[in-house]
């Protein structure tokens, strides 16, 4: 069992296609943007950069992520060499960290549309991608994991640690390992025209889908059932005039 963040490309390197390299930092703003820094410096694919605590981070639509001592937060650098489908990439990330947490502790995690982790309707984790065009693409996948963390006072309702779930305190290593082990698979995956495995795969751990949901968009509330994902990752969801929406971004709130 690997115990600290120095042994970790050790192990991933016995394990897989990527060439990791890691950087661990008690501190920083974001690790998007320290990952983003590091990569115009002429660090490429593989590189995780692993923060203990973030001053800045980030959620989706640019919304304030609280990262505190004790939650996992990294950012992990694609490069792929063919064009890929951000939105299913958005929904692998989250199948594999459900995934992970699944065969770790048998936390009950599922996945929500486009990319939160949920256990018993409460987050536990988000994803977030953000692209970069240099001399080829570079796709900043950052991912934020409440572990040991304490959960703000704001936020308790809502959002829920590894801690809380089992009464104690884990390890962030082995769970970082095993959902870079994940990711990696989704990549190759979508790499080798495999999505509809990777969608499979999320509508086997989502509880979105056949629940009644409220979402809101730039321009729209849409109310009605969720009833699928089509192939490129968008979300379906029917009103009761029976008309159906395809939901390209926007933020959902099951109702049922």
């Amino acid at each position: 069992m690997i115990k600290d963040f120095s042994e970790l490309v050790t192990y991933l390197s016995k394990r897989s296609r990527l060439k990791y390299k890691v950087f661990h930092v008690s501190s920083c703003s974001s690790t998007q943007d320290l990952a983003m820094s590091l990569f115009e410096e002429g660090y490429g694919e593989g590189l995780v950069v692993v923060s203990d605590e973030m001053s800045s981070g980030r959620g989706r639509l640019g919304r304030r992520w609280s990262a505190t001592s004790g939650g996992l937060w990294f950012t992990l650098v694609l490069t792929p060499p063919k064009l890929t489908n951000i939105q299913i990439l958005s929904l692998g990330i989250a199948s594999s960290v459900a995934k992970a947490l699944r065969e770790l502790y048998e936390i009950k995690a599922v996945v929500k549309w486009p990319n939160d982790v949920l256990v018993n309707e409460k987050k536990i984790s988000g994803v977030l991608i953000e692209g970069k065009k240099n001399v080829k693409t570079a796709l900043f996948v950052g991912v934020g994991v409440n572990v040991n963390n304490e959960i703000p006072a704001e936020l308790r309702e809502k959002a829920v640690s590894v801690k809380e779930i089992l009464n104690q305190e884990v390890s962030r290593v082995p769970l970082l390992a095993k959902i870079l082990q994940f990711i990696e698979e989704t990549y190759f995956k979508l790499l080798e025209d495999r999505s509809n495995e990777v969608l499979k795969e999320w509508c086997d751990l989502t509880e979105t889908l056949g629940r009644k949901v409220r979402v809101t968009t730039i321009n729209e509330v849409i109310e009605g059932v969720a009833v699928n994902v089509a192939p490129d990752g968008s979300l379906i969801v029917e009103d009761s005039a029976k008309i159906k929406h395809v939901i390209y971004s926007g933020d959902v709130i099951h109702l049922t």
